[in-house]
């Protein structure tokens, strides 16, 4: 008995839909701004993407041209940092200001510039190192996926991905209001990513990022309340005189 042969202008919608389905994780794009620094210059091609981070993360990350290596988005990545260490420097700062004017507080200038000093360089080594755990507690829950290829992204995809949804760290210059925004828009842009370059399904995309941000969000306030009182006990940059109250005559 011979087998029947498809004719080759027949599509079977079963086969082309199966086709269609196909998600390459490792596609190369057309190359981010940042990739592209050395003709639009770091400075340029840094707050370029920023600002594609902002707009339109999921294009974004589509155009990222070297996928496979992680020293374009981890340079990125040290910029991002950097960031969230001047607004350390300036929140400080403006704490500084109001506990000055209290006529019960006495601030070492010198006590407060070390304190200042050593809060900035937590505060980028801090976002560094939350970046990396964000990274390994999302990448085994994505693991548990059982849809398409998801359970096989390449740890150098989530941190390449991941790295460029930071963009709005921007904001954290802002004073008081500029963190939380900062933090509410890059848990937008984690899941724009997970959803649209990571093709993950919406509800794993949500519960995911959620996951692994409050861990890694409930960690880093431990650490920063646990170092700030450290850091206080140890330099005191500001000590505090008692109220006298007055005598009885």
């Amino acid at each position: 008995m011979s087998r029947i042969r498809t004719p080759d202008n027949i599509e079977i919608a079963a086969m082309k839909k199966k086709a269609e389905g196909f998600f390459d994780v490792m596609a190369a794009g057309s190359g981010t701004p940042w990739e592209d620094r050395g003709t639009n210059g770091v400075v340029g091609a840094f707050f370029k993407t920023i600002t594609q981070s902002i707009t339109g993360v999921g294009k974004l990350t589509d155009s990222i041209r070297r996928p496979e290596t992680t020293g374009d988005a981890t340079g990125f990545l040290i910029g991002i940092c950097v960031i969230w260490a001047i607004s350390a420097i300036e929140h400080a700062m403006i704490h500084k200001h109001f506990v000055a004017a209290n006529p019960l507080a006495y601030v070492d200038s010198q006590s407060y510039s070390i304190a200042t000093g050593i809060g900035a360089i937590a505060a980028g080594a801090g976002c560094f190192l939350l970046f990396k755990l964000y990274n390994s507690i999302y990448g085994k829950l994505i693991a548990q996926e059982k849809t398409g290829y998801s359970a096989s992204v390449p740890a150098v995809v989530l941190h390449n991905v991941n790295a460029y949804a930071l963009g709005p760290s921007i904001f954290a210059i802002i004073p008081y209001a500029g963190p939380p925004l900062a933090i509410l828009l890059i848990f937008i842009n984690l899941i724009t990513v997970g959803k649209k370059r990571l093709n993950l399904r919406l509800t794993a995309a949500i519960i995911d990022a959620v996951i692994a941000l409050l861990a890694v969000l409930a960690l880093g306030f431990a650490v920063y309340w646990v170092g700030s009182l450290i850091l206080s006990n140890a330099i005191e940059p500001v000590t505090y005189m008692e109220k006298k109250t007055p005598t009885a005559q």
